[in-house]
C-alpha cells in the first residue's frame, strides 16, 4: 500500500500529464486546419501532426481532459478532511475567524480634488 504522501504525488503527477496532453493537443487543434473532405476540395484533409491527424489529436484532447477532471475528483476526495476543516476556520466567528480572511470593514474617504 502507498502511503499517503506517495499516493497524493501519484495523483498530481496524474494530473500533470492529463493536462499536458490535453494543453498541447488543444494548442496543435487551434493551429491545424479543418474542414471535411469537402468533395475532394480540401488540400488539407487528411493532414498529420507528429503522425496523429485531427481526430487522433480530438481524442488525445478529449481523454486527456477527462483524465485530469478524473485526477481533480481523487484529488478533492483525498483532501476533503482538509478542505472541510479549513471551510469551518474561515467562516468561524469571533476574532479567530477574522483573522484567518473574514472581511473588514474599510473607511472610505472621498475628498474634493477640484479645489
Amino acid at each position: 500500500m502507498l502511503s499517503k504522501a506517495k499516493l497524493n504525488f501519484v495523483v498530481d503527477a496524474m494530473i500533470l500529464v492529463a493536462f499536458l496532453a490535453a494543453a498541447v493537443s488543444g494548442i496543435v487543434l487551434l493551429a491545424m486546419p479543418h474542414g471535411g473532405f469537402q468533395g475532394g476540395r480540401n488540400p488539407n484533409f487528411g493532414q498529420t501532426v507528429l503522425l496523429l491527424s485531427r481526430d487522433g489529436w480530438n481524442d488525445v484532447h478529449v481523454w486527456g481532459s477527462l483524465a485530469m477532471i478524473a485526477g481533480i475528483l481523487i484529488h478533492l476526495a483525498l483532501h476533503w478532511r482538509w478542505i472541510v476543516c479549513m471551510a469551518k476556520r474561515l467562516t468561524a466567528s469571533g476574532e479567530r475567524g477574522a483573522a484567518l480572511g473574514r472581511a473588514q470593514p474599510v473607511p472610505i474617504v472621498v475628498t474634493d480634488l477640484d479645489n
